[in-house]
């Protein structure tokens, strides 16, 4: 090769590169965004200011309206709305009380009991614990009666009644039954089902009987359960025409009933 065609190669590689590297450069130069998009991007949009609302007084730099604000006083509570004290006593527990033992001696129910001294459990009941009775200003139900006043059940008794004796004359199946048709629980301790001219038993145990529940009191023998007692007797207590009397632990008759 001599040097006139080395010398057009030459010329011809560089003006091959020149093409090429405008090329590039228009290529660039096509892709460069606008300087006014660039401006619009790099501008930080405007917080939005929100409107306050008319019932709120806006903040303000001015002392003399800072020391114009008007104070309005809270309402006193009026004496309407006042809730009216009650009076309470403290009992001592003594051995086999309950909690339902308890509520009605003081014809108060036993949630009542459980929040003037903040228990939870009507289990939890102890000898010689001290409770806090809030008996609205009355007395137990078990104060003492004067002969001259005519005895009257407590209220905590009202719907207890005997509502039939089935299968009389026959021993194993003759069944006395006691409901209470009240709107309190009470509890059978110390009372009597008395058999006119004849036996009579008392609960010892206590036997909560709450609204709408029933005992049965049967003459035969047996293990005793919440709603089942057994007499224990070897003959049948009752038969036509005998009539059974229900007494509270006072002894006042709170119901009778007649075979038919």
């Amino acid at each position: 090769m001599n040097r006139g065609q080395l010398a057009f190669l030459v010329l011809v590689n560089a003006m091959v590169s020149l093409v090429i590297a405008l090329a590039v450069v228009w290529a660039f130069e096509a892709r460069r965004p606008d300087p006014e998009e660039l401006a619009a991007i790099s501008t930080p949009r405007p917080e939005p200011i929100l409107a306050v609302p008319a019932s709120q007084p806006t903040a303000t730099n001015d002392p003399a309206a800072a020391t114009s604000e008007v104070i309005v006083p809270s309402p006193t509570p009026t004496p309407e709305t006042q809730v009216e004290a009650v009076e309470e006593t403290v009992y001592v527990v003594q051995p086999g009380d309950t909690m339902l033992v308890i509520a009605t001696r003081y014809n108060v129910s036993v949630e009542a009991i459980l929040q003037a001294n903040n228990l939870s459990d009507p289990n939890f009941v102890f000898a010689g614990q001290r409770l806090v009775i809030p008996v609205e200003g009355s007395s137990p139900v078990t104060e003492t009666v004067s002969s001259e006043e005519a005895p009257t059940a407590a209220p905590v008794v009202q719907g207890v009644r005997i509502t039939g004796i089935t299968s009389p004359g026959d021993l194993a199946n003759e069944q006395v039954i006691i409901v209470n048709e009240g709107d309190a629980p009470f509890t059978l301790q110390g009372w009597q089902l008395q058999r006119g001219g004849g036996p009579a038993y008392t609960f010892l145990s206590d036997v909560p009987v709450f609204p709408g529940g029933s005992v049965r009191l049967h003459s035969a023998g047996g293990a005793n359960t919440t709603i089942d007692l057994y007499w224990g007797l070897t003959e049948p207590a009752w038969q036509q025409g005998v009539e059974a009397r229900l007494l509270n632990a006072q002894g006042d008759v709170i119901n009778t009933y007649t075979v038919p």
